[in-house]
């Protein structure tokens, strides 16, 4: 050895179990930093994917831009590449039969084919999805709706050629030719005639798979897709471009300078978030792919940009403080046992500076060994669950790929050398600041105060006796101890409550509005009436599970001022503009009932009140929906309460259709967030009333019920129903039925996918925090074994000093539960907050988590007894009264 830094090798290996404990606290601080950041950006990749499937791989779209301009946009120098679309025309598929027309009067006149023409670009940034086939290549091929495939005179395959007499479409008493609003073409007119123009031939290379978020449209106009290569483009002819930046930064900066250098006109620009809703195009409509552009964090909504970025920055933080408390605590503990060996070196000539060195150079020496193993053990922790996933075959989640980022695991390595260094300065300064006299009595940094300083606790006393007064003033009487291993348990509590609330925070954020039901069956012929013969046929089937008969009517409402939620009034003032008596009209609000049946079902979705039928149809009973998921001008997604009714509130309304202009009361029984068929909030900014079937004929007037929702059996198979279903639809062109299985089975796995995710990963957590805990408070009691020892050779029991041990562990539990659950709720609430600049969700105080950390934090002080006190059992009184910590 040739200098005082050459014990750092000699002590690690002497002491080999303190060494193991640090470089395991290393490891799993940095298997969390691995994981977070690789799981991160694996969630991220597949929501990439997932976006760029459903709203498109492009940046900005321009919509009816005439040819002589795209050449101009294509070549711009923000651009990357532009995708290109174009109508061909409209073909009429057959005449809209007159059976249909007589069952439903707003049936379309025809069944159209609305044929697009697509370049390489714009079918790859589009995601055209194939059910069978390939894609076109040439301008003789074309891909066709699955669905539009039975309305054909011969149904066409693969391979097959088709005549299409492509064409406008009019509107017959004016003549003029049919508006279409957008790429979604929405809409028909009831006397709209059809103008053929030229004749095609087309080979079908492929079929399109049907959408999900079908439109009301779609059973009367379908697509098809032909190519174009645009080498040639019609300078008159309108066009549809997606645009690919070259960056993403200042996109909406870019694109505004790009048309202004254009001059094409008026431009309306708009932030849409989908292709197909209904656009009102002036001369050139510009949409933004905000939903794409938000997961890069180049939304154009510059809030919701610095609201994640602070929001993530915040759990960073909180992740290095946890991983720095965790190797602080082992190193301060490391310093304690070998303070008397500081001294000794002190009085041979060791400077404080090289003693620093010493502690600091361990440091070094454990980082790399611990650092790199924390980097393999994340990504391999990673590598099983994404195999887990795999193997479990379910729904949203299972394409989603780990994605290896080089830049996250030098990030994480880096932070954990970081929080490695940053918890050794700490036990070095104190280490090098220990004299040599007080280093060699062992005293120290566990110099303790006298007697008489330390105050007795008569609560304490009195409940638990003289061994309780112990051990209260045990505590007390070495604060930097009791700091030491209070900030550890308390650290672990902070952790835990916070990343309990994100996960929370995350499954409410990420709830998918929709109806829960497996099969719709509605009848859109003139009575609008479902007979009851058809419902209790469904009924008894024994594939159906439940089923339940829906009742809708529009109704006008009266909502008092004071009801109304002021931070929804202050976004929504336009629709409260109308004042009638105490309170604000509005008519798009809706009186439903799913039967009684269904009412009975709604019990566990209730938020407040009680369903009581017989009380119900005497009240007028109504439960009320409150909650929405909307979208601010700010590009916030808002998780937010319309109204503040209470149960007992009274709300006048009338029904919008039938003439019954008289107001009628509804009390309210109860308060739901969501409708019995829902998986998550409302995306309509409506008020819904939920009430009895009987209350619902008594307002309305009308006793009919148009719809069917069917839960299926998922044990059994469901061909009984499809087939009555189809018979129905043979039998009577008014019914329509919608198949929601497979995408029904898919919302529910990609629950339990998110699920196993999102608790290993709080697994992780616990089990981090749990460690933390038993190290720092079993090694505390470890330092005192003489002390232990002096108190049974002054007479203390065995047993006595086993239950000051148990009550001190208790009274760090209630200590560090308190002040962790306090800062961890407070912790919890403030980064929900600077999320909700980007997605803000009502945010309660998480009972559930506090109540787990309350108890875990006893339970583990407890646990972290155990081995001590086994060792101390073993330890013979002379012995370790002799024995230097």
């Amino acid at each position: 050895m040739n200098s005082y830094t050459g014990l750092t090798g000699k002590y690690l290996k002497g002491q080999k179990k303190r060494s193991l404990l640090t470089i395991l606290g290393i490891i799993l601080s940095v298997t969390l930093l691995t994981s977070i950041g690789t799981i991160g950006m694996s969630y991220r990749d597949k929501l990439i994917r997932q976006t760029m499937q459903d709203f498109g791989d492009y940046h900005v779209s321009i919509n009816d831009i005439q040819g002589e301009a795209v050449p101009k946009v294509k070549n711009n120098s923000f651009v990357e590449t532009t995708g290109i679309v174009s109508r061909e025309g409209y073909a009429v598929i057959k005449e809209t039969e007159e059976k249909v027309k007589q069952e439903d009067p707003y049936a379309a006149p025809y069944r159209y084919l609305n044929v697009k023409g697509y370049d390489a670009e714009a079918m790859k940034m589009l995601q055209v999805q194939l059910d069978s086939g390939r894609l076109p290549e040439n301008k003789a091929e074309i891909i066709l709706s699955s669905s539009s495939l039975r309305y054909f005179p011969a149904q066409p395959k693969l391979g097959d050629k088709v005549k299409l007499n492509l064409g406008l479409r009019k509107v017959k008493s004016t003549g003029e030719v049919k508006k279409i609003n957008g790429l979604g073409d929405f809409g028909w007119d009831l006397d709209e005639l059809f103008q053929g123009q030229f004749q095609r031939e087309y080979t079908v290379v492929g079929f399109l798979k049907s959408t999900r978020s079908s439109t009301w449209s779609s059973r009367y106009i379908f697509p098809a897709i032909t190519f174009q290569d645009y080498k040639h483009i019609e300078n008159q002819k309108k066009h549809f471009m997606y645009v690919k930046m070259k960056s993403m930064n200042g996109v909406q900066e870019k694109t505004e300078a790009m048309m202004s250098s254009l001059q094409l006109g008026q431009v309306d620009y708009d932030a849409a978030k989908q292709l197909d809703k209904d656009n009102f195009i002036k001369n050139v409509r510009i949409e933004y792919n905000n939903e794409l552009l938000r997961l890069y964090g180049k939304s154009i909504y510059q809030g919701v940009n610095s609201s994640l970025i602070l929001a993530f920055a915040a759990v960073i933080v909180i992740i290095m403080i946890c991983t720095i408390a965790v190797i602080y605590n082992t190193f301060n503990i490391s310093i304690l046992e070998r303070i008397s060996q500081f001294g000794m070196l002190r009085c041979i000539g060791a400077t404080p500076a090289q003693i620093r060195k010493i502690v600091l150079q361990e440091a070094a020496l454990l980082s790399l060994i611990g650092i790199p193993i924390g980097i393999l053990t994340g990504t391999l922790f990673m590598k099983v669950l994404f195999y887990n996933i795999s193997l479990l075959a379910l729904g949203f989640l299972n394409d989603m790929r780990m994605v290896i980022s080089v830049p996250i695991l030098l990030t994480a390595g880096v932070l954990g050398l970081l929080s490695v260094f940053l918890s050794a300065i700490g036990p070095a300064k104190q280490a090098s600041r220990v004299s040599p006299l007080e280093a060699l009595q062992n005293l120290g940094s566990t110099k303790i105060d006298r007697i008489t300083t330390v105050k007795r606790s008569l609560f304490v006393t009195n409940l638990f006796g003289i061994v309780g007064q112990f051990a209260s003033r045990n505590l007390r009487r070495n604060k930097k101890r009791f700091r030491i291993t209070a900030f550890s348990m308390i650290v672990s509590i902070i952790i835990f409550i916070v990343f309990s609330g994100l996960v929370n925070f995350i499954q409410q954020a990420t709830r998918v509005s929709g109806a829960e039901y497996s099969y719709s069956l509605s009848y859109d012929g003139p009575s609008k009436r479902i007979d009851d013969k058809v419902y209790q046929h469904i009924a008894k089937l024994d594939a159906v599970q439940q089923s339940y008969k829906f009742y809708n009517s529009q109704v006008t409402a009266i909502i008092p001022k004071d009801k109304i939620n002021q931070k929804y009034y202050e976004l929504t003032k336009d629709r409260y503009v109308v004042t009638e008596g105490e309170g604000y009209r509005t008519d798009n609000n809706f009186l439903m009932s799913f039967g009684d049946n269904g009412l009975e079902a709604m019990r566990s979705k209730l938020i407040s009140g009680t369903i009581d039928k017989e009380k119900m149809n005497r009240e007028n009973g109504v439960i009320v929906q409150q909650k929405i998921s909307m979208i601010t001008q700010k590009g916030q997604e808002l998780i937010i309460d319309q109204t503040q009714f209470k149960v007992g509130d009274h709300i006048n309304i009338h029904t919008v259709e039938g003439g019954h202009n008289k107001y009628q009361t509804v009390t309210v029984a109860g308060i739901v967030d969501e409708d019995l068929l829902s998986k998550g909030y409302t995306q309509s900014q409506v008020i819904t009333f939920f009430t009895t079937s009987k209350v619902y004929s008594k307002i309305t007037g009308n006793d009919a019920y148009p719809r069917i929702f069917i839960l299926a059996d998922p044990d059994q198979p469901n061909q009984a129903i499809t087939d009555y279903l189809k018979a129905l639809v043979e039998k009577d062109a008014g019914f329509n039925y919608q198949d929601r299985v497979a995408e029904l089975t898919q919302a529910k796995n990609d629950a339990v996918t998110f699920s196993i995710i999102l608790y290993g990963f709080i697994g992780v957590i616990v089990l981090i925090a749990f460690l933390n805990i038993v190290n720092t408070v079993s090694t505390n009691l470890i330092l005192r074994t003489k002390e232990f020892a002096v108190l049974k050779a002054i007479g203390m029991t065995q047993k006595e000093v086993r239950k000051m041990i148990v009550l001190e562990s208790i009274f760090y539990g209630l200590f560090a539960s308190v002040v962790g659950i306090t800062l961890g709720t407070a912790l919890s609430y403030s980064i929900q907050m600077l999320f909700a600049g980007a997605v803000s969700t009502a945010w309660t105080i998480p009972w559930y988590s506090i109540g787990i950390a309350f108890a875990g934090a006893i339970i583990t002080t407890l646990l972290a007894t155990i081995w001590p006190m086994y060792q101390l059992n073993k330890v013979n009184i002379v012995e370790a009264l002799r024995r230097e910590n």
